[in-house]
């Protein structure tokens, strides 16, 4: 490490003050760090700085506050957005050239968002905030263009931030006209792309925070249109919000579910906008289908080209190609087939698993008229659109783009730590998040670029990644990779042991309108439960996997209540059902139901339920059409 060189030494105390600053800077944007170790570290080398002094610089105090923000954004929780602002604000109340108004403009910032949490439950407190972020705004709108015209501070008008500091502060005094000029002279610059899309989203959270409206037309619209060029379209999904949708797991029957699911979507006009995919077992297998096709549509067609009906047309070939693949009898093949069953005892390490991702590929996948014949290799299958460049990144470039091209997450479950483990087309292994440090210390297998694997798992099929994500536990064996860690043998399960519903991939992948469809099979009420031992250990799974389904959506809400998330939709086979009250005994005060309830109460144990009902017509009809037409409008 630099720090530790001999060069360091001799350097002065504000070099050495600079080169820790650096170091923490480092830290805490490194994703591929453990979240809550990343920005513990961070803080503690800003320690090692002058972060504890009397006196701490507007540089570091700025680190500080970034680091608490970012650390809201992944947590929900309010307590790290207060601290943000102390450390934004001590910065504050220095001189506004000591940084220009860095500090200044992220605590008007964090004070809106504040607000925007307070403006139900204490009116009067919201309004104190958003007063003092006007104060903070026409600061800098006033006091820093006269510092910049110093001769000593001529260099300022040719960085991009000092352009940028000024556009979000006018922007945020609804000043929209005069931030449209600054923006002009900033756009001058030539600025890269990265610095754009971060100065729009900046602007289109501001605008969240303050609830001002940005449809079409509008000065606010007007002033982030700027920001995007000819690509006004993509200023729709921006304005929303990075919209990121989960498959659940659930078997065929999940599998089904979602394509209605998918259908609504598409009707919606949402599916264009989707950037993560993350899936789960029967999730995966449609998941996988799905970004198929749509790869196929962006390489065909440029991003203008493509319409609502293209997506609508991607879930009816959907809809008809995996029913014809559901025909071949997949079930029966793989668990009666004498050709799989003969090979597994011939050939080394190979499982019905196997055979249930090679017959995917065979009778599902291949189905994809895009080209591809044979075997389908994860590391071949990314998005590059006809009209992108050859490098293009999806996490990178996709901002700009209309139709967006998503980024797909298979999730598995790693046997040897616990956590999860994910495919996608670039890379493979546990994401920095899968280890909480304060709970866990489990080992985390680092995810790796599949061109840094060992040489023979540079390549992994498409249908072996889904096969792992299937594999339930005692129906099916593990997927094993052998060789891929010293001294290890992986060994993974079905995703859903780890996360059923794949939220923990949307929120990795910083999704702040997530969509959950949820086909997951739902504990009923059980008016006598067996009391077999292995009926108990069955029920008591029931119970614990109803439990992290709960606490899930329960971690969604906090993140929507905070305003770290923008949007949020759940979808399940028990969406609006009415829970049964039951009185005890003689009860003298029974609880009263409506003479004429609106949503139909369950009734446990009472053949057929509203629910299966619903699941039985879902089933048989392929979900779509029933879904279309009672799916709520996922983004308000």
């Amino acid at each position: 490490m630099i720090r530790e060189s001999p060069e360091a030494t001799a350097l002065s105390p504000v070099q050495r003050l600079k080169l820790i600053q650096r170091h923490a800077l480092c830290t805490y944007k490194d994703d591929d760090l453990v979240p809550d170790e990343r920005f513990q570290d961070a803080l503690d080398i800003l320690k090692e700085g002058d972060l504890d002094s009397a006196k701490p610089s507007q540089e570091t105090l700025g680190q500080a506050g970034a680091i608490y923000k970012e650390q809201w954004r992944l947590s929900g929780q309010r307590r790290d957005l207060e601290r943000s602002l102390s450390y934004y604000r001590r910065g504050a109340e220095v001189i506004l050239e000591g940084d220009y108004g860095y500090t200044r403009i992220n605590a008007a910032f964090v004070l809106d968002l504040l607000a925007k949490q307070e403006e139900r439950d204490s009116p009067s407190t919201a309004q104190a905030r958003r007063q003092q972020a006007t104060l903070l705004r026409n600061e800098i709108a006033t006091e820093l263009p006269g510092i910049a015209a110093l001769p000593e501070n001529s260099w300022l008008k040719e960085q991009w931030w000092y352009g940028a500091t000024m556009v979000e502060a006018l922007f945020g005094l609804k000043r929209y006209s005069e931030a449209r000029l600054w923006l002009r002279e900033a756009i001058a610059l030539d600025p890269r792309a990265w610095r754009l899309e971060a100065t729009t989203r900046q602007l289109a959270m501001l605008a969240f925070a303050q609830d001002v409206n940005t449809s079409e037309d509008t000065e606010p619209w007007q002033t982030l249109a700027m920001l995007v060029g000819d690509s006004s379209e993509a200023l729709r999904a921006i304005a929303a919000g990075k919209v990121g949708l989960a498959l659940s797991g659930g078997g065929f029957r999940a599998s089904l579910f979602h394509i209605g699911v998918l259908a609504r979507l598409a009707e919606l006009d949402v599916l264009r906008h989707v950037e993560v995919l993350s899936c789960v077992s029967g999730g995966s297998i449609i998941g996988a289908h799905y970004y198929l096709e749509v790869r196929r549509l962006l390489q065909e067609k440029r991003d203008h080209e493509i319409t609502r009906e293209d997506y609508i047309e991607i879930v009816k070939r959907l809809e008809r190609d995996f029913l014809a693949g559901v025909q071949k009898n997949l079930r029966g093949r793989l668990f009666a087939g004498w050709l799989a069953n003969w090979k597994s005892l011939l050939v080394p390490g190979y499982t019905r698993t196997k055979y249930l991702g090679e017959m995917l590929e065979r009778y599902v996948y291949s189905r994809v008229e895009d080209g591809e014949k044979g075997e389908r290799w994860l590391n071949s299958l990314q998005i590059r659109p006809k009209d992108a460049a050859q490098d293009f990144n999806p996490k990178l470039d996709n901002w700009r783009r209309a139709a967006k091209a998503p980024i797909l997450l298979l999730n598995a479950t790693t046997l040897n730590t616990g956590h999860v483990w994910q495919f996608s087309v670039n890379w493979m292994g546990e994401p920095p998040q899968s280890a909480i440090s304060s709970v866990d210390s489990n080992e985390l297998l680092r995810r790796m670029y599949y061109s840094e694997a060992p040489v023979e798992h540079r390549q992994v099929r498409l249908g072996l990644a889904v096969a792992a994500s299937a594999c339930v536990p005692g129906l099916f064996d593990p997927i094993e990779f052998d060789g891929l860690f010293p001294l290890r043998t992986l060994r993974l399960v079905d995703g859903g042991v780890h996360d059923n519903q794949g939220i923990s991939g949307l929120l990795e992948q910083e999704g702040s309108v997530v969509l959950v469809s949820d086909a997951s099979g739902q504990m009923n009420s059980d008016r006598k439960p067996n009391g077999n031992i292995l009926k108990v250990l069955k029920r008591s799974n029931s119970i614990l996997m109803a439990r992290v389904r709960e606490t899930e959506f329960l971690e969604l809400d906090t993140l929507r209540r905070s305003s770290a998330l923008r949007g949020l939709m759940f979808l399940h086979l028990k969406k609006d059902l009415d829970i049964l009250r039951v009185d005890w005994v003689n009860c003298q005060h029974p609880y009263e139901v409506p003479a004429n309830p609106s949503k139909t109460a369950e009734t446990p144990r009472s053949p057929p339920t509203a629910c299966r009902k619903r699941f039985r017509h879902c089933w048989r009809a392929c979900a779509p059409i029933w879904i279309r037409f009672q799916m709520p409008r996922p983004i308000p």
